[in-house]
């Protein structure tokens, strides 16, 4: 909601989930806690690419509560994300998407070494 302004059906976000968890290596989330309380997450999907002959991983998801914002975080997140990733040599970088007008989400991923891919996301519904 906060940043795409759409209200989520939590049927099909705890389905979709389940389904991730099942997937295997295809889908990998990862969590922070305090106290027993999940205060933040992010998800990676994997994109193989031909060309480069490697996995692209993408970072999804990501999520951190109001009141643990601007206290690392994300950034343990990330970091322990990333030093998953560099232990698979045929992993060969992360991208994410971020929405246009969403400048404090960008500004934190190019604090994090994020730079603009050159590439224009773009999609077409199935359904």
């Amino acid at each position: 909601m906060e940043t795409e302004g759409r209200q989520l059906d939590s049927a099909t976000v705890q389905a979709g989930v389940t389904r991730g968890l099942d997937v295997g290596e295809e889908v990998r989330y990862f969590v922070a806690d305090a106290d027993g309380q999940v205060i933040g997450q992010i998800m990676l999907t994997r994109e193989w690419s031909d060309w480069r002959d490697g996995w692209i991983a993408w970072l999804q998801s990501v999520y951190v509560v109001a009141e643990a914002r601007g206290k690392g975080v994300f950034k343990g997140l990330l970091q322990h994300a990333i030093d998953q990733l560099k232990q698979q040599p045929d992993v060969v970088c992360m991208r994410l998407y971020v929405e246009r007008d969403n400048n404090a989400a960008i500004a934190t991923y190019q604090k994090l070494n994020f730079a603009d891919s050159g590439y224009h996301v773009m999609e077409t519904p199935l359904q």
